[in-house]
């Protein structure tokens, strides 16, 4: 803190008597030091760092090698006393601003400015004489004599001016005493102005006495060509400034006097508070995430990578976090139509057409973190992640427009949302943000499950204006669109109405623009659709709900692919195919349980369930008989006839299995499962957990930071069967359990088998065998089982009134089919034998080896 008094000294012969002093009042001073200062004062075109209520100096003293950098607080006079915020750094010969060694001085700069450019705003000379103020040998307070040399074009002014600069030794009762001797003793003249605010006077040729102090000037200045209620409140106070009374102003801008002289009080009592923008923000760390630019690697001018950060695109950051781009594009297409349709409204240009673009795209970024706390996460990736091609202005722009989207915020009073945002933009950027963000939040609401009500047309009402959106029974849409309108209607004094389209869409000059929009989503779609029938890809850093998505789609679009197959029957593979790909979207439920939402997978497990109960019915069928027939392979000619009763009841069961089938796959229950599905994978941000707790922390969700540990999960309860597997006997009921863990491991494999090591295809040999091992026992012994019942009863399967009935339908030729029992007995056995030589191949030490080896390429470079 500065804390000084300021005199100018009018006279020449005051100027002397001050130069000579060596006593004033009771206190001594030193010998003078000379010294001749060159001071620039810096600021951003639009004056940003003025707008701040601050302003940048940059010392050039003679003697010496560097400069003195200075941040100092505008205004700050009261009762005769300058009180002022002042940081000052030694800047070393060679180096800019901007690589200032003082941390704290380097990153007010970018705060204030969001990385503009800096311009020499204002060049002043001066010849200052140094003396120290003492009372008993402590020092009180240093003063400074100066002769001042302003320049502005043609214009010149001399000036001198005498300082008293408190010291950590003096106190405000010593300032206060010297300030009467001073006055007392000379023809001084309180100056209630630092040179730099003298000499801006000088340049912009003001008056002392203004209704606006600089800052407020600053402020009003960048606000004054915008068109929205803030915009027009600056003008009037820049023209009252100036001058123009509130009858002309009242004349000339068509606005009501008694409004005017409404703002007029309003602005007396409140000052710069009139607008949202210049309030005191209370950084809460506790509510809210704050953000400090990390100025210690330079300014991004000429881009993020030169500094050392990554860039992105936002197909990349969409991508990467799991977002789907159809929705976003949608809403992109319904803002961007707004912001045309209003331009004459709002009178922005192409810059901030773009950044509405990219923060429609973005605004869901961060549903997949933490979906109550959606936009101030959404603000946090897009500071954190910086797109290539934006400033550090127009980032911060993009992360205001996206957390001005957060429900809770109140529409109606933006002073409020931007005081809680704390996001360090000039008052001009956040008034556009402003505007751009009442476009998105009404964009939002015209977009319904996936489908865009898109504006087509703007026709001015009086005090308002009507908007036609294309699309049938828009109804709905239109009274939503008006609810998310009151920031615009705040912003800009108008209604909007939304109605639907009465004319054919054809006869809309937007018509053209839909039609591209339609073909491009069709496209979109088609892509999408040859995509996911395409084998999908997993990389490091994919997030695990993404992954997830990935394979849930692709799986599904295989289901369907196989399902016309699956019901000519022409090819059993089909209905194999089918199956497989029903059971991988269960495993795949199993192994994301904990970055899904598990409520909103549930009804589409079921659905998955019974799919797969009722295809099983036929395929099971389908496998004993292709076993049956590989039996009567191997027997001498003659015999091939044997089990033609077993066939035939075989052909019966499987035409009741395959017709309960087609009945379920026609069944309007079937129908809404893959409908409900479909619309389900459409929205993947509806169902992903967060990624970080309610406090913020980061929750590991990435695939090279948990697929180990969900491996090394899964081997381990493969592990836990030893114990009830390699003693003297066994479950046939265990060893089942044991094979549905392998498949579950082995699915897991293959789910991320292109980012794991190439031991990966080792592995999955290895679990297929075993799995297949176990799978031949489980169909040996489930065929064991039905060929005993048939031998003693005739029947394929017994109901429960069959399994008490004392009634026995035993078969006439049982020979044959008593010989195929036999022969899958001694399968059975068989299986059990070597069942120790498959087990052993994933219990050795070089098998873990090939797991970690697998895991090691999660971290290698590409």
């Amino acid at each position: 803190m500065e804390i000084e008094s300021k005199f100018l000294v009018p006279e020449e012969k005051d100027f002397k008597e001050l130069e000579n002093l060596s006593r004033l009042a009771s206190y001594t001073i030193s010998e003078v030091k000379a010294q001749l200062n060159e001071d620039s004062f810096l600021d951003t075109e639009n004056k940003d760092i003025m707008a701040s209520g601050y302003y940048l100096r940059v010392r050039k003293s003679s003697g010496e090698k560097g400069k003195w950098i200075t941040i100092k607080s505008l205004g700050g006079f009261k009762a005769g006393t300058h009180r002022r915020e002042e940081y000052v750094s030694f800047l070393p010969e060679g180096l800019s601003v901007l690589e200032c060694p003082d941390l704290r001085i380097r990153n007010m700069i970018f705060e204030f400015t969001s990385g503009l450019d800096l311009f020499p705003l204002i060049t002043l000379k001066q010849k200052r004489m140094i003396r120290q103020l003492k009372l008993e040998e402590k020092p009180i307070a240093d003063l400074y004599l100066d002769k001042v040399n302003l320049k502005s074009e043609s214009r010149k002014k001399i000036y001198s001016e005498f300082e008293v600069e408190l010291k950590s030794g003096g106190t405000a009762e010593d300032l206060e005493t010297i300030r009467d001797f001073l006055l007392s003793h000379y023809n001084l003249v309180e100056n209630p102005f630092s040179k730099f605010e003298r000499a801006y006077m000088f340049r912009e040729n003001l008056p002392e006495k203004t209704l606006l102090d600089l800052r407020e000037r600053a402020v009003c200045t960048q606000l004054a060509n915008h068109k929205n209620i803030y915009g027009r409140q600056a003008k009037i106070l820049l023209l009252l400034d100036s001058g123009s009374t509130q009858a002309e102003l009242s004349l000339l801008l068509k606005i009501p006097e008694p409004e005017i002289e409404a703002l007029i009080l309003r602005f007396e009592k409140e000052r710069l508070s009139v607008f949202p923008f210049t309030g005191a923000k209370k950084k809460t760390l506790e509510k809210k995430l704050m953000f400090y630019f990390q100025s210690g690697k330079g300014s991004p001018e000429n881009g993020w990578t030169e500094i050392g950060y990554e860039e992105w695109t936002p197909e990349a950051l969409l991508k990467f976090y799991g977002i789907s781009i159809e929705k976003a594009e949608n809403i992109t297409s319904g803002a961007l139509a707004l912001f045309d349709g209003f331009s004459a409204y709002h009178g922005l240009g192409k810059e901030e057409r773009e950044l509405l673009r990219l923060a429609s795209l973005l605004q869901n970024i961060g549903s997949t973190a933490r979906k109550e706390e959606e936009s101030p996460i959404s603000r946090e990736i897009i500071l954190t992640h910086p797109l290539k091609g934006l400033k550090l202005h127009e980032l911060k722009i993009l992360a205001l427009i996206v957390e001005l989207q957060e429900p809770s915020i109140s529409e109606k009073n933006p002073c409020l949302a931007l005081e809680e945002i704390n996001i360090d933009l000039s008052p001009a950027f956040q008034n556009k943000s402003l505007t751009l963000a009442a476009f998105l939040q009404i964009a939002n609401a015209l977009e319904t499950e996936n489908q865009m009500y898109l504006p087509c047309g703007f026709r001015q009402l009086e005090g308002a204006v009507e908007i036609e959106l294309m699309g049938a029974n828009a109804e709905k849409t239109a009274k939503r669109a008006e609810k998310r309108s009151e920031l615009w209607e705040c912003l800009f004094s108008t209604d909007l109405r939304f109605i639907q389209a009465k004319e054919p869409f054809e006869a809309k000059k937007s018509e053209k623009k839909s039609e591209e929009t339609r073909e491009k989503a069709e496209k979109r779609a088609e892509k999408r659709k040859r995509k996911e029938t395409q084998k999908y890809t997993v990389s490091p850093e994919d997030p695990m709900a993404f992954v997830a998505h990935r394979i849930f789609a692709y799986q599904f679009s295989q289901m369907l692919a196989h399902e016309k197959g699956t019901r000519k029957g022409e090819d059993i593979e089909d209905l194999h195919d089918m199956r497989v790909a029903v059971r991988r979207m269960r495993a795949a439920a199993i192994v994301f349980d904990e970055y899904i939402e598990s409520e909103k997978v549930e009804p589409h497990i079921k659905g998955l369930k019974r799919t797969l109960g009722t295809l099983g019915g036929v395929r099971d069928l389908d496998v004993f008989r292709e076993k049956a027939e590989d039996y009567l392979k191997t027997l001498p000619p003659g015999r091939e006839h044997d089990l033609d009763p077993l066939f035939l009841i075989l052909s019966e069961e499987r035409e009741k299995a395959r017709e309960e089938m087609l009945d379920y796959l026609d069944s309007e229950k079937y129908s809404r499962f893959k409908k409900d599905f479909s619309e389900f994978l459409d929205f993947p941000e509806s169902w992903v957990l967060p990624t970080t707790t309610e406090k913020h922390d980061s929750l590991p969700h990435r695939v090279k930071d948990v697929l180990p540990s969900i491996l090394y999960a899964r081997l381990a309860n493969i592990s836990a069967y030893s114990e009830w597997i390699e003693g003297p006997y066994v479950s046939v009921e265990r060893l089942h359990r044991l094979r549905i863990a392998a498949k579950g491991l082995r699915y897991t494999l293959e789910f991320f088998e292109n980012v794991l090591g190439k031991e990966v295809e080792s592995l999955i040999k290895d679990f297929k065998a075993l799995q297949d091992h176990l799978g031949d026992f489980h169909d040996a012994a489930v065929a064991a089982e039905m060929l005993g019942t048939y031998i003693k009863t005739g029947a394929w399967k017994l109901t429960e009134i069959e399994k008490v009935s004392d009634k026995k339908q035993v078969p006439e030729t049982s020979e044959g089919i008593e010989a195929y029992l036999a022969y899958r007995e001694a399968e059975l056995l068989t299986l059990l034998d070597t069942f120790p030589e498959s087990w052993e191949k994933v219990r050795t030490g070089e098998f873990r080896k090939k797991i970690e080896g697998a895991i090691r390429s999660l971290y290698e470079s590409p």
